[in-house]
């Protein structure tokens, strides 16, 4: 329509007086403005039936997939239903769960920290005992090393002197067989002499 005003505008102010040539044209503007206008319409009255149709299939799909997917919508909601409660109970218990779990863990982690120490200060005391032990048995070592020796010395001594003195006994006896006047060959023997 703006077209066509604006043509009729521009044909009434001009000053010239129309020809029949002049008409002629305008005709066949108005006639290809007309044919445009006719074009448009059948477009879009052709859109409209198009658009119609779609609307039609669309809606045939809408209804098929509302069909469809009804049954697993109610399905969905009752499961949900069925088991909103049980994950809020599995929930409510895991919770629990960790609550527990973390008071158990800081209950052990003290309970290893009391051990460690009680290890550690029993460690100290082994090793003071092991040093004392040490410090004795190195004593008596010592101590049985000097009984042992005082011993040995104490019994060596003796022993020896009993030995000179038998010794000295034996020489004497020997001396005094040998000077005595039941000398050999007078019916004395000396025992020691073989």
């Amino acid at each position: 329509m703006p077209a066509t005003n604006g043509l009729l505008m521009f044909v009434f102010q001009s000053g010239d007086p129309m020809t029949g040539h002049d008409m002629h044209l305008l005709m066949i503007f108005a006639g290809v403005i007309a044919g445009a206008m006719v074009l448009q319409a059948m477009g879009l009255i052709g859109s409209a039936i198009f658009a119609a149709m779609m609307l039609k299939r669309v809606d045939h799909l809408t209804d098929s997939f509302d069909q469809k997917t009804t049954p697993i919508m109610k399905k969905a909601e009752a499961l949900i239903d069925d088991l909103g409660p049980k994950i809020r109970a599995v929930s409510t218990n895991v919770e629990q769960m960790s609550y527990t779990v973390r008071e158990k863990c800081d209950e052990i982690g003290e309970t290893l920290s009391q051990i460690n120490r009680t290890v550690g200060d029993a460690n100290m005391k082994t090793r003071i005992q092991v040093a004392r032990v040490d410090g004795i048995v190195t004593e008596a070592l010592v101590a049985t090393e000097e009984v042992s020796r005082v011993v040995q010395d104490g019994i060596r001594t003796p022993v020896r002197q009993i030995a000179g003195v038998i010794a000295g006994f034996k020489a004497a006896l020997e001396t005094l067989a040998k000077r005595s006047p039941f000398g050999k060959g007078k019916g004395y023997e000396n025992p020691y002499d073989l």
